[in-house]
């Protein structure tokens, strides 16, 4: 929604290039807002990170447990990518393993060391080959492999992306899940999500027709699965009802609503801030630490007096500080080139810089996203754009983008000595 011109700006954040307004509502397709588990998960967990993420679109470091778990789903596609049998064979299997994991490096896929990836590797073939041997029996074509759909419902385009999909006939179905990390029973709000969304898929009736010529007049989720493939186990949980799915989706509405309304406070805790990317971002943290705890400050006065005495200091500041950036600009024009110059009191070195502004915010974060320049960028600080622009090896395509929003100016670095005795 456009802002009034009589409304007050949101509050500023800490942010490039200074404080800067908090950025407009997420792309939304014909008025809908884009919605996901993945996206709901990560509001609630921090909505500052959402916000970083989504809306900003600046990159996270690449983690090596998700290029693992993409490598394995992957293989996992291959296999039940068939129509009809046979099979792929084990090695084709493993083959499809190997090339998905060799089209990015080891620093590409997040780890630190080719010894920790080749670990990894070695460990997600003796997983498929487990997983092969364990269910070789059972083989048989799916219904639906790596369905991704939209769906338009109250007022959100929900995506939702089932690893596999069985039907048991009459339009009943099963969503099966596969997961590769630690073994942990996972609570069921992403099979909620499922269960939702497929029973308001349109495109999932019209493929139960294409695939078994069967007219179904409703799609019904049976069970939905969490398949674990280091341990083989599967964890099972029948339909939920239809309590569980309402409060579950008035879950998701709290949710899509606070993003609309533009609510992006960051909600700090001990482990989701140790691990995220955005430390440098954030206004909770000071290079990478934690922000101090606020030390409450001594009432000694009266509360209206020490408002009263407040605004008089601010203002006398202020007027301070105008007079110094007066001066400061007359002594620039006058020492020109730079130099050391004394007066009565004082010693003053003038030295003569230059610093680059930059306008757009958006448009350096676009740049940066676009040749991949985030990393050397460090912490997105002013001093960290302006290394990326003056750096020898930066493209030159980027550099131009780069300068297309940048200024230039000029400015002084003044250094005042008192003079001793005066």
């Amino acid at each position: 929604m456009k802002k009034k011109n009589n409304e007050p700006d949101p509050a500023a954040v800490p942010g490039l290039f200074g404080d800067i307004i908090p950025s407009p509502a997420p792309p939304r397709k014909d008025g809908l807002l884009s919605f996901s588990y993945s996206k709901m998960s990560l509001y609630e967990e921090c909505p500052l990170k959402y916000k970083f993420k989504y809306i900003d679109k600046i990159k996270e470091e690449p983690k090596f447990y998700f290029a693992f778990g993409n490598s394995i789903h992957t293989a996992l596609e291959f296999l039940y990518s068939v129509k009809a049998p046979p099979f792929p064979s084990l090695e084709e299997l493993l083959e499809a393993f190997r090339q998905d994991w060799n089209q990015k490096s080891y620093l590409e896929k997040g780890y630190r060391a080719p010894q920790k990836a080749e670990d990894d590797y070695q460990k997600g073939l003796a997983m498929l080959k487990a997983y092969y041997e364990h269910n070789r029996a059972a083989f048989k074509p799916p219904f639906l492999v790596e369905y991704s759909t939209d769906v338009e419902v109250d007022g959100l385009l929900v995506r939702t992306i089932s690893d596999r999909i069985e039907h048991l006939g009459g339009g009943e179905i099963v969503i099966i899940d596969y997961k590769t990390g630690k073994d942990v029973k996972r609570q069921p709000l992403q099979l909620y999500m499922y269960q939702k969304i497929s029973e308001l898929d349109p495109r999932l009736k019209e493929k139960i027709a294409e695939t078994y010529g069967q007219r179904v007049s409703a799609v019904k989720v049976r069970q939905l699965l969490y398949y674990h493939v280091p341990t083989l186990k599967e964890y099972t949980f029948e339909r939920a009802d239809d309590k569980e799915i309402g409060g579950f989706w008035e879950r998701v509405l709290g949710v899509a609503d606070a993003i609309k309304g533009l609510k992006f406070d960051p909600t700090p805790g001990e482990r989701a801030c140790a691990w995220c990317d955005y430390k440098s971002l954030c206004p909770h943290f000071f290079g990478g630490q934690p922000r101090p705890a606020a030390q409450p400050a001594a009432v000694t006065d009266n509360i209206e007096v020490l408002v009263d005495r407040y605004g008089r200091l601010k203002e006398k500041m202020e007027e301070i500080q105008a007079q110094l950036a007066e001066v400061a600009d007359s002594i620039g024009r006058s020492a020109r080139d730079g130099g050391e110059y004394a007066g009565s009191s004082y010693t003053a070195q003038v030295k003569k810089s230059s610093r680059w502004e930059f306008r757009d915010r958006e448009a350096v974060i676009g740049v940066l996203n676009q040749f991949d320049l985030y990393k050397k960028a460090l912490s997105l600080t002013l001093t960290g754009i302006t290394g990326v622009l003056e750096s020898d090896d930066l493209p030159e395509a980027a550099r131009k983008k780069l300068l297309d929003q940048a200024v230039k100016k000029t400015g002084y670095d003044i250094k005042i000595t008192k003079k001793p005795g005066a």
